[in-house]
């Protein structure tokens, strides 16, 4: 899949945060800031949420090229990812059809459409018998979770397309010769998008919002109708929406997990063997899309709030609108190869780093790395560097320190020896006595190293 996510190297400012908001640790130190690994990065955009500079703060280009598609009288279609009620000042998909119509798109839709078919998806290949854990394929980074670092549960993964790649074709299908947008609040879909072709652009909601503070276009908010009967795929971004928009099945469990450590620590678990029969809805964010990283400014900014208004823009009906297109995809292992530091490497970097015990190992984890023999691992593949150290680097600054003092000491003495001799021969030669003299050079002496 193409990277998408990369991290500002001009903002970076030797904080490590997203070293330690990267529970991958896809993410190399050296020569003074951070930067994304490509081959080990699983695209979910928590670096650049727990980035206090923003990390990716670059123009993506998207807006200007949907803005080309419209000057040149071409038909532009959105499809509308279903958080947009969790983050956009509307009641309902009408209301920022209005706006985006506004902005010169010829339509919007929601891609709770395409949830609607995939959830049906899910729920035939649990009725055939051919599997008896299934996990959920509607979330990018997941995926790549799996084919990057979990290859052997691939056989799990449910062979099916995102809901943004089927609603996006069925809206290809629907409007031919259209340049089909995507909008929604996740980086992954943009590397979705380019990997499968699927739709022509990906906008980002807070780039979508930006667009329209710049137009001066404001759309209506009519409020959230529930009267009127929502939709049960409308529950996708909200945690278990996914389970809550699928009809039950017998002899099947499900279970929502949710954050990418919580899904690893699941998918260590399937490995061991002991797990039939569940369905796994499994999302890279905390309290999945609702908490999209282009929703989110920090870790846990709308995850009630977002989930309470999901809650109520969803309902209980269907939209009842299939495809005749297939919604099938074969998910193939890109495994990592991280080759691992030998024993006696790792140690001699500890050795430097003053950690001989387990005592010294302090595994605060300031530099990124949840043990200090992690970071010395890092330290010897090249992905971080001694200095992260923070109690390295204290112990470092103040040995120097010590050298300083001790150093200034010795000049102190030098010169104190010389002056003694200028002022014994002028003495000599005035008749006077050098005692007030070696006084005041002695507290000079006595001063500096007071200050040590």
């Amino acid at each position: 899949m193409v990277q998408v996510i990369h991290l500002s190297e001009v903002n970076c400012r030797d904080c490590y945060k997203c070293i330690r908001n990267c529970l991958i640790k896809a993410i190399r130190y050296s020569d003074g800031h951070a930067e994304i690994i490509d081959d080990e990065c699983i695209q979910c955009g928590e670096c650049i949420v727990a980035c206090p500079r923003h990390g990716q703060n670059e123009d993506r280009g998207e807006v200007e090229r949907i803005r080309r598609q419209i000057r040149a009288g071409r038909r532009v279609v959105a499809s509308v990812a279903p958080s947009f009620i969790a983050d956009f000042d509307v009641g309902s998909i009408e209301d920022l059809r209005e706006g985006l119509i506004q902005l010169g798109f010829a339509d919007a839709q929601e891609t709770a459409i395409g949830a609607e078919i995939v959830s049906r998806e899910y729920e035939k290949i649990m009725a055939s018998g051919e599997t008896d854990v299934l996990i959920s394929s509607s979330c990018p980074p997941i995926n790549l979770l799996i084919q990057k670092y979990y290859p052997e549960m691939l056989k799990y993964l449910a062979p099916v397309q995102s809901p943004m790649e089927v609603h996006c074709r069925l809206l290809r299908e629907q409007n031919p010769g259209a340049f089909v947008v995507f909008i929604g609040p996740c980086y992954a879909k943009e590397a979705e998008a380019l990997d499968t072709g699927c739709c022509d652009a990906v906008l980002l909601f807070n780039e979508v919002k930006n667009w329209m503070h710049e137009a001066g276009v404001v759309p209506p908010n009519r409020g959230i109708q529930t009267m009127r009967g929502g939709y049960r795929a409308r529950r996708y971004p909200r945690q278990d929406g996914i389970v809550k928009s699928m009809t039950r099945e017998p002899g099947w469990n499900r279970v929502s997990v949710d954050g990418v450590g919580d899904c690893i620590a699941a998918l260590d678990e399937l490995q061991q063997g002991r797990v039939s029969g569940v369905f796994l809805e499994m999302t890279a964010c905390e309290g999945s899309c609702v908490n999209g990283p282009a929703i989110r400014r920090n870790r846990y900014e709308n995850r009630v709030g977002g989930t309470v208004v999901i809650n109520s823009y969803a309902g209980e009906n269907d939209y009842g609108i299939t495809t005749p297109l297939p919604v099938g995809k074969l998910h193939l292992p890109q495994p990592v190869s991280r080759a691992l530091p030998e024993e006696d490497e790792i140690q001699r970097v500890l050795a430097r780093l003053n950690k001989h015990t387990a005592e010294l190992a302090l595994n605060c984890g300031c530099c990124g790395y949840p043990t200090c023999r992690e970071m010395a691992a890092a330290i010897c593949q090249g992905k971080a560097q001694m200095e992260m150290c923070l109690p390295y680097l204290r112990e470092k600054a103040e040995r120097h320190s010590r050298e300083v003092v001790d150093n200034t000491l010795e000049a102190a003495d030098q010169l104190i020896e010389r002056q003694m001799r200028v002022v014994q021969n002028i003495a000599s030669i005035l008749g006077e006595t050098t005692a007030e003299t070696k006084v005041m050079l002695v507290k000079l002496k006595e001063a500096i190293q007071d200050d040590e």
